[in-house]
This record gives structure tokens, sequence and C-alpha cells, in this order.
């Protein structure tokens, strides 16, 4: 996964499009998104990067508990 995303950073050097169109864009990718903000020096970048990155751990753990839940439901007893 990481040499994926500084591939893609180095392939995509374009910010993606505003909303609508914006969000089939290669470079919408939050995780690029995060990489982009951390390189910049303006001090704002890293309060945008911060609040990606949390935005990007909920969803995880969002993810992780539905999963973990419906394993639980579907999974069959021997």
């Amino acid at each position: 996964a990481p040499l994926l995303l500084i591939g893609m950073v180095a392939f995509v050097k374009d910010y993606p499009a505003a909303p609508p169109e914006g969000f089939l864009d290669p470079a919408a990718a939050l995780p690029v998104q995060v990489y982009n903000f951390t390189q910049r020096a303006d001090p704002a970048f890293i309060e945008r990067a911060s609040g990606a990155i949390i935005v990007l751990l909920v969803f995880l753990l969002t993810m992780n508990i539905l999963a973990v839940l419906l394993r639980r439901r579907f999974e069959r007893r021997w």
C-alpha cells in the first residue's frame, strides 16, 4: 500500500476539481490528499491533514466494527 500511494502521488500532480465532478478524479483519494497536505509548508494544511487522518481512522473503526458484527451474526455454530 505505501508503494502504491507514493507511485500515485508521483503520477498525479493535479488537485481534484470542485464537487461533484471532482469525486471521480484519481487524486481525490483521501490518503493521497493527506500526503499532499503534509508536503506543503502552510500550517493550515497540517490541520487539514490531521482532520483527514481522523476521518480515515473513524471510517476504519466503523468498518471494522461492522465487520465484527456481521461475522457474529452470520457465523455458523459447529
